[in-house]
């Protein structure tokens, strides 16, 4: 998808809404083989350091949506605030950007993997940090929500307040382009905080049965079957609603499930419709043949 954007559209917004997506595909597709470990024979747990590694995927994928959010309100904040560089928006930078998030998501969590702070959950089939564990989840809670949230609310209200003290353009026409580009662009860093805040909330019961596992000193048996419920829901609403707010994403979508379905597929013409035309010729000239005479 992301090597398809940037054949045919060239457009950075785009591919940053795609590495989003990408990034949650990833993480629907590590849990669903967590849970299917969990479920049936454990298959995850018969080699550790694969058990491990796995679960170390399903961190990196989780945390590069939050990051991913936070390229794209970057990306708002070069539209409004350093319009006048063109470079800041273009598709050659961002995508260079998109690359070095995932390094830098790797740096963040690769590390925790060598301390060996991901482990055989006791309540699982398959291998986390456990909750009991409160260094490594203040570590987590730190790199996974609170630097893309702090980053993504800073530019927020860097936006906010250079939109109240932009001075007065040269024409009344560039002030109206530009306020309402700006408004647009305002109004889709809303969502993304609002998207953040969704992730943030939905992740309370996290929040929650980590505390309860530090006060009690084990978990509560369900804990990681409730929280990957809820995960699933959230990234599936996630999905539906960065497609919804997504205009161009939207549209290609809807082309290519819907207009492929329609497509007037060319039918052979029968021979005897082929012979119609012969025959009317054929009389047309007899009919003149009197005339001639």
């Amino acid at each position: 998808m992301i090597y398809k954007c940037r054949q045919e559209l060239h457009d950075a917004s785009l591919i940053l809404t795609c590495n989003s997506c990408f990034a949650a595909l990833l993480t629907c597709v590590t849990m669903l083989i967590m849970t299917s470990s969990n479920l049936f024979t454990g298959f995850l747990i018969y080699n550790m350091k694969f058990c491990m590694a796995w679960g170390l995927f399903y961190d990196i994928f989780e945390c590069v949506i939050y990051y991913s959010y936070c390229l794209q309100a970057f990306y708002r904040l070069c539209r409004i605030v350093f319009y006048t560089k063109k470079f800041l928006t273009s598709f050659s930078l961002h995508f260079i950007l998109i690359i070095c998030q995932w390094l830098l998501v790797l740096a963040f969590l690769i590390p925790p993997v060598f301390i060996n702070w991901y482990d055989h959950l006791p309540t699982a089939k398959y291998c986390l940090i456990p909750y009991t564990s409160v260094i490594a989840e203040i570590y987590h809670i730190l790199v996974l929500y609170l630097i893309p949230l702090i980053c993504i609310g800073t530019i927020y209200i860097w936006i906010t307040i250079f939109m109240r003290r932009t001075t007065r353009p040269s024409t009344l026409i560039i002030a109206v382009i530009r306020r309402q580009r700006n408004q647009r662009d305002l109004t889709v860093v809303k969502r993304i905080i609002m998207l953040i805040g969704v992730l943030i909330v939905l992740r309370f019961p996290t929040i929650i049965f980590m505390i309860y596992a530090i006060i009690v000193g084990y978990t509560y048996p369900l804990t990681y079957g409730i929280v990957g419920v809820i995960t699933s829901a959230c990234l599936i609403f996630i999905g539906f609603a960065t497609i919804y707010t997504t205009p161009p994403l939207r549209k290609r979508i809807h082309n290519y499930f819907v207009h492929r379905n329609n497509r007037i597929q060319a039918e052979p013409i029968p021979k005897k419709q082929i012979h119609v035309p012969i025959t009317m010729t054929d009389n047309v000239k007899t009919a003149q043949k009197p005339n001639k005479r």
